[in-house]
């Protein structure tokens, strides 16, 4: 963020952000520590895209992370090879007999995002996992949803203390970050600055996890809502 400032300088010395999925969960943690400490979050508006810091009420696929928690604790394993997994699996989602075609739902709702490019995102957009971090990421499923790294600290206790507005996107097919677990997150923020929003129709446009960015639709559709919520705010447009 001061990089970002340095190179911009911003009239007000803040900045819009936009954060998908974790990008939008360290967005809510940012906002927490300030609300915490006290402090200014040098943000004027966020969008948050598929992020929550509680999935206790949904049936999130995040789950599936779970188990690989306590086995990498116990082994004392640094990292969790996810992006390998995954890229060896993808021949089994994508072609007969479509063993793991499920995968497939977890990224991207059925065509919505053109086929080379949900093979490019199998193939390289998913990396090594730090084990700490799945560890962390486990507490989003108990009551009080995600803490930080020493487990003292309840990202959800402070949020309802930002003064920063918040546009909390959901895509209506993401099994990853439901619809359900978007709202547990935006109704804590106050309800003057929070606009919360479901993507996604009757009319066959649907929106899973990575639709929101990289789906057939999302230029028509998601970055338009953006960029008319962060231009209320934009003192420059």
């Amino acid at each position: 963020m001061e990089y970002i400032k340095a190179q911009t300088a911003p009239k007000d010395g803040k900045l819009l952000a936009i954060g998908h999925s974790m990008g939008g969960i360290l967005l809510y943690a940012w906002l927490s520590q300030c609300g915490l400490q006290g402090r200014e979050p040098g943000l004027t508006a966020i969008v948050t895209l598929a992020s929550s810091l509680d999935y206790t009420s949904s049936k999130s696929a995040l789950r599936l992370l779970l188990p690989l928690a306590d086995p990498a604790q116990a082994l004392n394993v640094p990292v969790v090879p996810l992006g390998a997994l995954l890229a060896a699996a993808y021949p089994l989602s994508s072609r007969p007999p479509y063993v793991l075609s499920w995968l497939n739902d977890l990224i991207s709702a059925a065509d919505m995002m053109h086929p080379e490019l949900l093979k490019k995102l199998v193939l390289n957009n998913f990396c090594t996992i730090p084990a700490k971090l799945i560890l962390q990421l486990t507490t989003a499923f108990r009551e009080g949803g995600l803490r930080d790294r020493s487990g003292k600290i309840f990202y959800k206790d402070n949020l309802h203390k930002t003064n920063v507005p918040v546009l909390a996107v959901a895509g209506d097919k993401d099994i990853i970050c439901p619809p359900e677990a978007v709202c547990e997150t935006a109704k804590l923020i106050p309800e003057h600055l929070v606009t919360y929003k479901v993507l996604g129709d009757d009319n066959g446009q649907h929106y899973a996890h990575y639709d929101l960015v990289g789906g057939r639709m999302a230029a028509e559709h998601v970055y338009p809502c953006i960029i008319q919520f962060l231009s209320r705010y934009d003192d420059t447009s």
